[in-house]
């Protein structure tokens, strides 16, 4: 079931099915074994859902490790830096077979890749590293991220929660180094980034999807493939090109396309705008992706403009004022 899958993967301590006794020792707990119980368990030292477990539990299931040699892993992770990357790559290749290879790239995708943006880099060097031990562990990674991606975009909550977006940017930002910057495709039949933007347009979605398409596409930089003008990315810009002036989109997503404009080094005027957004009618109303125009620009409105010539009283009054003088 997907809960098992989710449980085996946490490793050991699993989601909220504390019983009341571990909730009081938890509660007991200082700070710091608190956290250390977090990472080594995968939850929540008091048992709350999070967005993570989310992803757990509609994971696909797998064949997990014991948990003691999942508790091998999460040592290894932990301690992992550029300086032992070898030494942790043999230990961790010593470890795991190819019956945990799913379970391996589910582990490295939500517990790691998704919540830990700035160890990216260092992650993608292990997984290189394990891809010439472990065959087709790199692909199995990339097919992971997107599983995990598509559950992000299909979820409600990426409209209000901040937390789901984050994942999902984190997520963005680790497809693109596996992907487009080594020049390597991004499948429509995987992922279709013209589907994704327009749909995102007319569902008030725009808030999630457009820095998450942003965060991906900034690996393009980095790519002599996909660098513009490339014309898979010119389309991908096209559209944001299209989207950015239109009136009362929220500022933050105006953001996000001009800083992706100046990462890829594209001035946004000169893009050509795309014209798919056309005749496509959306309701600002109560939409997360647009300013409201009801409260504070109406009241702002409705203020008198100030007169463009100073009228009758206030050239009175100036008449009264005697000049200032220098004292003597």
């Amino acid at each position: 079931s997907d809960s098992g899958g989710a449980a085996s993967l946490g490793g050991g301590g699993g989601g909220g099915g504390n019983s009341q006794e571990s909730q009081a020792v938890s509660m007991d707990m200082s700070a710091a074994a608190q956290q250390a119980l977090s990472v080594v368990s995968g939850a929540s030292a008091f048992g709350a859902t999070t967005n993570v477990d989310m992803l757990l539990q509609r994971a696909k299931e797998v064949t997990a490790p014991d948990s003691g040699l999942q508790d091998k892993i999460h040592f290894i992770f932990n301690n992992l830096s550029s300086t032992n990357i070898e030494a942790k790559e043999k230990d961790l290749s010593a470890s795991v077979n190819a019956d945990h290879l799913p379970w391996l790239c589910q582990y490295i995708v939500i517990k790691r890749a998704a919540q830990e943006s700035n160890y990216h880099s260092l992650y993608l060097q292990l997984v290189d590293r394990m891809d010439r031990r472990m065959s087709q562990l790199a692909k199995s990674v990339i097919m992971t991220t997107i599983e995990n991606i598509k559950v992000l975009l299909a979820d409600d909550k990426i409209r209000s929660s901040s937390s789901v977006r984050s994942l999902l940017k984190n997520l963005g930002s680790w497809l693109g180094v596996l992907t487009l910057s080594r020049n390597k495709p991004i499948l429509q039949r995987d992922l279709d980034f013209r589907h994704l933007i327009l749909d995102a347009y007319d569902n008030g979605r725009l808030i999630a999807v457009i820095p998450f398409v942003a965060k991906v596409m900034d690996s393009c930089a980095n790519s002599r493939i996909f660098r513009p003008p490339n014309p898979w990315t010119m389309l991908v810009l096209g559209l944001l090109a299209e989207l950015h002036p239109m009136p009362d989109l929220k500022l933050t997503i105006k953001f996000e396309v001009e800083v992706l404009c100046k990462n890829l080094n594209k001035d946004l005027k000169d893009i050509k705008p795309s014209s798919l957004f056309k005749g496509r009618q959306v309701v600002k109303d109560g939409n997360t992706d647009w300013t409201s125009r009801g409260g504070g620009a109406a009241g702002l409105g409705a203020l008198k403009p100030l007169p463009a010539v100073p009228d009758a009283r206030l050239m009175a009054a100036a008449a009264t004022l005697s000049p200032m003088g220098v004292a003597g």
